[in-house]
């Protein structure tokens, strides 16, 4: 249960300890560890290592739907999770992109996010507190009772999104919101001019829905059945508010695209399955007045992708290969990072993950912090998480 004022609550669960023991036993034989949840999103581990299943963690605790707060164990499935709160009339703002059976822990560990984050924030933005197990075994609570390293910042935040650099994921602490009354989604297709250009009026009219994402036109055929791009909006809400909103947001697209009326929630959890088969996936944090360019950058040094999606408030740029060479990630990373835009291998092989690295090029300064956070907390070098390649 959380306390009076929210916060993550202070005893460690037994789980905590039960992982923490394993990581040791691991660390004393000179092994590494490669953490796996429900194994749908990095199924093969590399050569070597140990992995650690944390599929068991699957309890959900504290459950407060008048606090809109919840504490859940790393290795519940997205699905079996929203069921749960569903039944008590609130839901998690988290939409990543793969089969709806994925775990709660990786989806965290990787900050995979998806349309729904033009709204309402990525997973660092749901995430009021973790229970962690470092490198040495030690099992430690961030969030509520925050723990710092020597910079004073809150480590929670790079723990999400660390693809397990830092430690394995055992407990999350979680911001929810009561259930819409109504979910509603339109959908414009046309050229790619079009479409983009139709997007920026409605961001310039101020249209802020639920979700506004761009679909190349593979995944938007797929989708929809739509020729050439298509510019989808996903609203949520009290009934009269989203058809209001969508009325307004329509009047901001204007007219000479091709108008398609999904079904709400149908159309996004078939947009998770289809970029979650992509077996490469990379991500670009573009912003929202550059992501055509963005495009030409990755289609420059990777080739035309199987498919492209991109959160248009945000500029999240999020692109789909049968296969791709980790000279192609670099090259593309090298030429992003002269814009300052950062390139996150978000999905592919063993080989590939260490031969490029999930971040891969940084600045020195956040570089540098990110080699300390991992020598803090894992000082033995126990997960094999590859960030640099």
């Amino acid at each position: 249960m959380a306390d009076a004022s929210g916060r993550f609550p202070a005893p460690l669960p037994a789980a905590a300890e039960t992982v923490a023991a394993e990581v040791r036993r691991v660390a004393a034989a000179g092994q590494r560890v490669h953490l796996r949840g429900a194994g749908r999103w990095w199924p093969d581990a590399p050569a070597g290592e140990t992995t650690l299943s944390l599929a068991h963690l699957t309890h959900v605790t504290g459950l407060q739907p008048a606090d809109l707060v919840v504490t859940a164990g790393a290795g519940i499935a997205l699905d079996a999770l929203e069921a749960t709160l569903a039944s008590r009339g609130v839901w998690l703002a988290l939409d990543p992109p793969g089969e709806s059976a994925r775990s709660l822990g990786g989806a965290l560990a990787t900050a995979a996010s998806g349309p729904l984050a033009a709204r309402y924030g990525g997973p660092r933005d749901q995430v009021l507190g973790l229970v962690v197990v470092a490198g040495n075994g030690a099992a430690l609570r961030m969030g509520g009772r925050v723990v710092k390293n020597v910079a004073g910042f809150d480590v929670a935040k790079a723990v999400v999104g660390g693809f397990g650099a830092y430690g394995a994921i055992v407990e999350a602490h979680l911001r929810l919101r009561a259930l819409p009354a109504a979910d509603r989604s339109l959908a414009w297709s046309g050229s790619l001019r079009d479409v983009a250009a139709a997007a920026a009026r409605a961001l310039a009219a101020g249209a802020a829905p639920a979700a506004l994402e761009l679909l190349a036109p593979s995944l938007a055929h797929t989708l929809l059945g739509a020729d050439g791009w298509t510019l989808a909006a996903r609203e949520l809400g009290g009934r009269t508010a989203v058809d209001e909103d969508l009325a307004a947001l329509e009047a901001a697209v204007g007219r000479g695209l091709r108008r398609h009326a999904p079904e709400g929630a149908a159309l996004w959890q078939q947009w998770g399955r289809e970029v979650g088969r992509w077996p490469v996936g990379l991500r670009i944090g573009a912003d929202a007045a550059a992501w055509t360019d963005a495009l030409a950058l990755l289609t420059e040094h990777c080739g035309v992708p199987a498919g492209t999606s991109v959160t248009a408030p945000r500029g999240t740029l999020r692109t789909g290969y049968e296969n791709l060479s980790a000279e192609a990630v670099r090259a593309r990373r090298a030429a992003a990072a002269r814009r300052g835009w950062p390139v996150v291998l978000e999905r592919g092989d063993a080989a590939l993950r260490h031969a490029a690295g999930v971040w891969g090029a940084m600045p020195r300064g956040p570089r540098r912090l990110a080699e300390d956070l991992r020598r803090t907390f894992d000082p033995g070098g126990v997960f094999s998480a590859p960030l640099f390649g």
